[in-house]
């Protein structure tokens, strides 16, 4: 998406990519499938489906060993008809109230962590620059800057929500980088519901998919930080921007999670075997006060010189996911339950003024109870 203007400044931005399902390279249906189910067995024992016995055909060949893989393969000759996923019997149920009690608890334990830090930023004494400093008296460096200092004086002259978006885009850049050095422990960030694991709920939203959709993702988090962060809904308090970007995340990581229970349509894989990732669930929150802080402000497509208002976007961007989201689409597969909650936790952020009934009684409570021990 392109945001055409904000008070005059113009600003280009590009549609997100969304909270990708994401498919292992083009493998058989068969082995895809074999390679989860291995896992599972061998923490569980044997699996409870088996191969029916064929009958032996005569042949001038030796007998071979059959493969380990052969079990769920089957040959174009072979008298049996082809395996069908869904008539198998899974080793575990996938858990949902086990995730959405871990996710509120997340999300409530990042806004009150992070609350309790700006309270204690608040009561720090602040150094003063008086007259009476002593002087440094070192010699002046002449020459070019060193690449440190140049980093270090563009570092000073950010304010604090462009600090913020800095952070989270080196973030998500070094963990994407990770899966060329240690792609074992960047696989295991990915959420997969059949994996029932609940820290991924919060560590997906650092992975992409590919280079693409890193670079779209964190290309709007780069345009849509600053003007939200400075809108009355946070009013430049990094801490509150991170707050509700984390706890979006990890519960539009739930909800996406969650939507395994009305797939749309059969795959040749289950839902629950395809994982799940991207930064877009908790970037459509922050799309949603966007558009509730700035109504009248142009969003468009990028590369396209049209733009339509942001208070007719939305909703929109939220039919198109809620369609996906319930019959899905042969085109795109899209995270639609990821970004639909997202938008829908933004909107109601804005609306409900959480600045002043979630985020400012946590700091004052913070305050006070800090201010009590001193």
């Amino acid at each position: 998406m392109s945001l055409s203007k904000i008070g005059g400044v113009p600003l280009r931005l590009v549609p997100i990519i969304g909270r990708s399902a994401v498919l292992a390279p083009a493998r058989p249906v068969s082995c895809l499938f074999r390679l989860h189910l291995q896992k599972r067995c061998q923490h569980n024992g044997p699996p409870r489906f088996q191969r029916k016995p064929q009958t032996p055909v005569p042949s001038t060949t030796p007998l071979q060993s059959p493969r380990p893989d052969a079990v769920y393969q089957t040959r174009p000759d072979a008298s049996e008809q082809p395996l069908i996923l869904d008539d198998l019997q899974l080793p575990h149920k996938v858990r949902y109230l086990r995730p959405a009690i871990w996710a509120l608890v997340v999300s409530g334990g990042i806004f009150t962590g992070l609350a309790y830090l700006q309270a204690r930023q608040e009561l720090k004494p602040k150094k003063s620059h008086g007259w009476h400093e002593a002087p440094q008296w070192g010699a002046q460096r002449r020459g070019p800057p060193t690449p440190t200092e140049l980093a270090t004086q563009w570092w000073a002259q950010l304010n604090p929500i462009s600090k913020l978006s800095s952070g989270i885009i080196a973030t998500n850049t070094a963990i994407h980088l990770s899966s060329f050095v240690i792609p074992q422990y960047w696989n295991l960030l990915w959420h997969m519901p059949a994996r029932n694991v609940n820290y991924s709920l919060f560590s997906s939203m650092f992975v992409h998919s590919g280079p693409m959709h890193l670079f779209f993702n964190m290309y709007f988090t780069y345009n849509f930080m600053i003007p939200v962060g400075y809108s009355r809904a946070f009013e430049g308090n990094p801490y509150h921007v991170l707050s509700f970007f984390l706890a979006t995340g990890t519960l539009s990581g739930f909800a996406q999670h969650w939507a395994t229970l009305i797939t749309p349509q059969k795959r040749a894989i289950p839902e629950i075997f395809i994982r799940c990732g991207g930064a877009s669930g908790a970037l459509l929150g922050m799309m949603g006060v966007f558009c509730m802080q700035y109504p009248t402000a142009g969003l468009g497509i990028m590369f396209v010189p049209i733009h339509f208002d942001a208070q007719y976007v939305l909703p929109a961007i939220m039919l198109f996911d809620f369609i996906g989201m319930v019959r899905g689409y042969s085109f795109v597969n899209f995270g639609h339950a990821a970004h639909l909650s997202g938008t829908i936790i933004g909107i109601a952020y804005s609306y409900l003024d959480g600045k002043n009934k979630i985020w400012n009684p946590l700091v004052n409570f913070w305050r006070r109870r800090l201010q009590q021990r001193s």
